[in-house]
């Protein structure tokens, strides 16, 4: 590491140019690289025309979440003093209401403006780096309190006295229903595989207000420890990591809380929904146990609308980046428009991972709760986007998994995907959905001035 205002050396380099272990190293690596001319018939043959909806859409809504976070130093001469910023939102508009933006060649901006006033975004600040609440030990127990209380908070619930309509009791929903011992199937219990404090485990907390306390050392336990995200917490470094890891965690959770409520509320109202979701349908990490809960949940819910003849739930994963973005663009140009793919692991492993080894039980073993598809749309835009998998589990009894989740069929919600990816495409950004470009808008936190201002409201605070 360098001193404050060293300079690097400009001919460092040279050492690492010359070694010829170095080239050899390099010439061992497997990696992505643009398709030949020879390989594009290969490449694209496996892509068809994708299905049509015979009739118009039922989807009436949008609803898009996504969000950013933001690490704040106290002061430039202490970066190592942190507060953690993090901002989920969640954009909701009407279909009818946007096909109504444009009036002639232009579009209407008081109807733009009107059509982005339906949003609302959760926001949280976190310990971070050398940071403890009072009375607390440590910046990991500070952590894991301060993310507890506020996923409990009534800024999350439905019901501001109602603290069961709280994301926290998202969360317990979920758990409850994870496969194996650490499963209640009581939506008001869930079990932490071990105490954080005493690492004993497994320890089964209730959905109730005020402390709970291990049973084997009488530390605090609190229930959103269950998703781990506390064991990647640091005291004395930036913890990105884990800001991240809750971030993507509430991309996932915010949507299936709004399923809950509504379902609760108005089943039947479910079918006139779309949730997108920004990134691919997993869970990764420490907590990447919730994508097995999710599709429990989801397959649920799904059996419950069956029996009022409703079509499932319409949950669509768009990613912006990421290793099959990156490879769209290298064979884009291949590829002609009007065409979709369901990729299944044996062209992943051979033409977008590089030739990795394959997972064991599929990809996406223990992170996917959903299948992900390349679609070019007839105005020639390229989106990744996957739906949920049609299975309450990847091992049911019967099922060949592995083959049967790229079936087309198997996706009755598919036709109105491919609708919906059809009209809200939009020219503001490469290969941009409407829904998700409103939805990061609202909440991506920008180094100047978002940043800056970030920075200024941590010294203030905590001077």
């Amino acid at each position: 590491m360098p001193y404050e205002n060293e300079r690097a050396s400009k001919t460092a380099h040279g050492d690492f140019v010359k070694n010829p272990d170095i080239q050899a190293f390099l010439n061992t690596c497997e990696y992505l690289t643009p398709p030949g001319e020879a390989q594009t018939e290969e490449l694209t043959s496996v892509f068809s025309p994708p299905p049509r909806l015979p009739q118009p859409s039922h989807i009436e809504l949008v609803l898009a979440t996504d969000g950013s976070n933001y690490e704040s130093a106290l002061h430039d001469q202490i970066p190592s003093t942190r507060l953690g910023y993090l901002k989920v939102g969640a954009v909701l508009f009407s279909l009818k209401e946007f096909s109504q933006l444009r009036e002639g060649r232009f579009i209407d901006p008081f109807k733009v403006a009107a059509l982005q006033d339906n949003n609302t975004a959760l926001s949280f600040v976190l310990p971070s780096a050398n940071v403890r609440l009072a009375g607390k030990t440590s910046v990991r127990d500070s952590f894991r309190a301060a993310l507890d209380e506020q996923l409990l908070s009534e800024k999350t619930r439905f019901d501001p006295k109602n603290f069961y309509t709280s994301l926290r009791s998202t969360l317990f929903h979920l758990a409850s229903r994870r496969p194996g011992d650490l499963g209640t199937g009581n939506p008001f219990k869930l079990k932490l595989h071990k105490c954080p404090t005493c690492e004993t485990g497994p320890v089964e907390v209730e959905d109730k207000l005020g402390e709970q306390t291990c049973p084997h050392c009488g530390a605090p336990v609190y229930p959103s420890d269950c998703l781990r995200i506390w064991e990647e917490v640091t005291e004395y470094q930036s913890n990105q990591v884990p800001l991240s890891r809750l971030m993507m965690v509430l991309e996932h959770l915010i949507p299936l809380h709004y399923i809950r409520f509504i379902e609760q509320k108005a089943l039947l109202s479910l079918n006139k929904i779309a949730f997108f979701v920004d990134g691919p349908l997993a869970v990764y990490g420490t907590p990447a146990w919730l994508h097995r809960s999710i599709m429990i949940y989801l397959h649920e819910v799904n059996s419950k609308l069956a029996k009022h003849h409703q079509p499932p739930l319409l949950i669509i994963g768009l990613q912006k980046t990421g290793q099959i973005v990156d490879y769209m663009r290298l064979m884009d140009r291949f590829l002609p428009p009007n065409r979709l793919f369901a990729i299944d692991d044996e062209y992943r492993y051979k033409y977008i991972l590089a030739n990795r080894e394959a997972s064991k039980g599929g990809f996406g073993f223990e992170t996917y709760y959903g299948q992900d598809f390349i679609f070019k749309t007839s105005q020639g835009r390229t989106f990744v986007f996957a739906l949920p998998y049609p299975y309450p589990s990847k091992d049911e009894p019967g099922s060949d998994f592995l083959r049967e989740k790229t079936e087309w069929s198997r996706y009755p919600t598919l036709p109105t995907a491919i609708q919906l990816l059809e009209d809200l495409q939009t020219e503001l950004y490469r290969d941009a959905l409407v829904p998700i470009a409103l939805a990061h808008r609202y909440t991506a936190i920008s180094l100047q001035p978002g940043g800056r201002v970030l920075d200024l409201l941590t010294r203030r605070a905590l001077a």
